[in-house]
């Protein structure tokens, strides 16, 4: 009998899958992350042997584990081109073509005795969702769209309702949008209630499949790393060097950047100047990929070597290698050597609202993303997604306050200490949750 293991990105918004059939100890791994103590342990836990991994597709938004696996146990990690078969003890894996995602996108059919019983479907069917078809560009992203509405109306139609879907992109995942949370569901349910395959007619599902917000910046190369082949890390992370508050100062000067993992009112209370609060409780890797270049030395700083190991967990997922190092010792240390520490004003969504109607100068910055702010917004406020306020801070007067709000307050963190690297200096974090606006009975401006 086969049986199948989440191994969850969570931050990614995405899963892989140790698929084992129990009987002859077999297994294989579908759509591997690069760190793989996940799948080692399972293995080991399950007394199976890993000889197997696949990718649905080239991935846009992490480093592929194929290789990691292959180097550490010796797994197979040739592609199965679609319409081709392979054996993992007594269950039988098919490749099946199902472009839209991407070009060249698959998904793998598990069959035991005869019987189709699951189906590892990557970006072609997520949980109420299909992933984005614009990675290739928007000469491309029609194409793709009309192919993903070919896979699930033609390519899967002969598949049964019961058959069980698992795919790697989630909710979370800037692959995909609007789908619901989690990783397994059945053709059936998608059939009755995802609105992919509810929508039949053509423009209306091209309207649908384009209409995706933007996706990190670190995505437009990181098929390219695929395709050359990642460093290999190992089967455990490397150690980080624990660094002075001397050395991530000097460092600081030639360029490195600081990124502080602690929640954000935490970082208003005290952090490095220049440094950016990308704080653990969102996507560290999906921040860092958008708002750091590749390449750029970064160094960890706020959290426990606990959360700093987390944080560079994450980054080598997406193939952000140069991590200089972590601060020793903290807030406190970088106090102790002599240096200052910046703060913010944090408020809640109630404070920002009693200014606005006071009418006192101050910028309102909301740094939701478009399809957000066009729900609704604060009447006067400028609209700046997080990515884009490094180019276009120059736009907010520098000679009243601004106060910068997001939906939850975890971004609008991240925008307020790059507003400090553009040089703003009375910078006030709104950290609440925007719905507040409507419980306070605020009207919205909208376009």
């Amino acid at each position: 009998m086969y049986s199948v293991e989440v191994i969850a990105a969570h931050e990614l918004g995405n899963a892989s899958f140790l698929v084992a059939d129990d009987e002859t100890g077999q297994a294989l791994v579908i759509d591997p992350i690069r760190d793989i103590e996940g799948y080692l342990k399972v293995a080991n836990d399950r007394n199976v042997e890993l000889t197997r991994a696949l990718d649905t597709h080239m991935h846009n938004d992490y480093v592929s584990g194929t290789r990691e696996l292959a180097a550490e146990v010796g797994t197979e990690i040739a592609p199965l081109d679609a319409g081709k078969e392979l054996s993992v003890g007594n269950i039988t894996v098919k490749a099946i073509h199902t472009p839209g995602h991407t070009p060249d996108h698959k998904s793998y059919l598990v069959t035991e005795a005869g019987k189709h019983h699951a189906l590892f479907s990557g970006g072609a069917v997520m949980l109420g969702a299909i992933a984005r078809t614009d990675l290739f560009g928007p000469h491309l992203a029609v194409h793709l769209a009309l192919e993903a509405m070919s896979t699930l109306q033609v390519r899967l139609r002969g598949l049964p309702d019961e058959v069980r879907v698992f795919p790697t992109h989630g909710g979370g995942s800037f692959c995909g949008t609007g789908g619901r949370s989690g990783h397994q569901t059945t053709l059936g349910q998608e059939r009755q209630s995802n609105p992919f395959f509810r929508t039949t007619e053509v423009m209306p599902f091209l309207a649908r499949a384009l209409n995706q917000p933007r996706y990190p910046a670190y995505y437009r190369d990181m098929a390219a790393v695929n395709r050359g082949g990642a460093p290999i890390i190992g089967r455990t992370l490397p150690a980080l060097a624990r660094l002075e508050a001397d050395e991530v100062a000097v460092m600081m000067d030639e360029g490195a950047a600081v990124v502080d993992v602690r929640p954000g009112r935490d970082y208003d209370r005290g952090h490095i100047p220049g440094s950016y609060s990308i704080g653990l409780e969102g996507s560290v890797s999906a921040w860092v990929g958008w708002l750091i270049p590749r390449g750029r030395p970064i160094i960890l700083a706020g959290g426990t070597a606990k959360e700093h190991r987390e944080a560079h967990r994450q980054l080598l997922r997406i193939g952000f290698d140069l991590i200089a190092g972590e601060l020793d010792g903290g807030m406190d240390a970088w106090r102790t050597s002599g240096r200052d520490l910046s703060s913010f004003e944090t408020v809640d969504v109630e404070d920002m609202a009693q200014w606005v109607l006071s009418a006192e100068p101050m910028t309102v910055v909301d740094v939701r993303d478009e399809h957000e702010w066009v729900g609704g917004h604060v009447p006067g406020a400028l609209h700046m997604y997080v990515p884009d306020v490094p180019q276009r801070a120059h736009e907010i007067p520098h000679e009243a306050p601004v106060a910068v709000h997001c939906a939850s307050g975890y971004r609008a963190g991240i925008a307020a200490s790059l507003l400090e690297q553009a040089g703003l200096k009375r910078i006030i974090h709104v950290n609440g949750e925007y719905s507040d606006w409507d419980r306070l009975h605020l009207a919205q401006s909208k376009p």
